[in-house]
């Protein structure tokens, strides 16, 4: 066949067809890409608007990958929220369901005194636990509005340096929900992360 008759062939027609779809179908994602894009600025603009009701202005703290691992769990980011001066933590707690591999991301808002500058920053509580995430936890939707309003009624314990459990059988501080005890156990893991990191890297003691 000469490159004449190809070009004039059913065979070449029916392949610069599927090259312009292809072409086509390329343009429209590259504008939906564009058009649906979420930046990291726009991310968090929107849990913050989520967790505080309206827009607040924060700023991040940056850490070490060390200063990221905890017992507990592991902080995903850290912020300096300039409106009240507290510390907003995403933190994902570690012990949850199916053989404690499972996971359950949470935003906490963590209040103080002082500043880290002047040298005299206290943690005196916990103003609001938000739901972010989770990791093959079946049960997390048992995990209610109650659950994560317990964390911040208990600021007196928290300033005094406790932690949460799922359980009742140390003195920590217990919070639980009934039928989901894993799930409970990685959700207050995620706080847990989040007061120790407070301590220990934004405060300079101890865990």
């Amino acid at each position: 066949m000469t490159v004449k008759a190809f070009f004039k062939s059913t065979a070449f027609k029916s392949l610069a067809v599927l090259i312009a779809i292809v072409l086509a179908a390329g343009a429209l994602l590259a504008i939906c890409n564009d058009l649906l894009h979420i930046s990291e600025e726009e991310r968090l603009a929107r849990s913050l608007s989520k967790i505080y009701g309206t827009d607040v202005t924060a700023t991040e703290v940056q850490l070490t990958e060390e200063e990221r691992s905890y017992t507990y769990g592991t902080v995903n980011a850290v912020y300096y929220v300039q409106n009240d001066g507290n510390y907003l933590f995403q933190t994902t707690g570690k012990g949850g369901y199916s053989n404690g591999n499972g996971k359950v991301t949470l935003w906490t808002v963590i209040t103080c005194t002082g500043t880290r500058e002047g040298g005299d920053l206290a943690l005196t509580g916990i103003e609001k636990v938000v739901y972010d995430s989770n990791e093959g936890q079946s049960f997390i939707s048992t995990l209610g509005a109650s659950f994560y309003a317990a964390f911040a009624d208990r600021d007196e314990l928290v300033a005094g340096g406790g932690y949460f459990t799922a359980t009742e059988e140390t003195d920590d501080l217990y919070n639980v929900a009934t039928g989901a005890s894993e799930s409970s156990n990685a959700a207050c893991n995620a706080v847990n992360t989040a007061l120790a990191c407070f301590r220990t890297v934004l405060m300079g003691g101890d865990a």
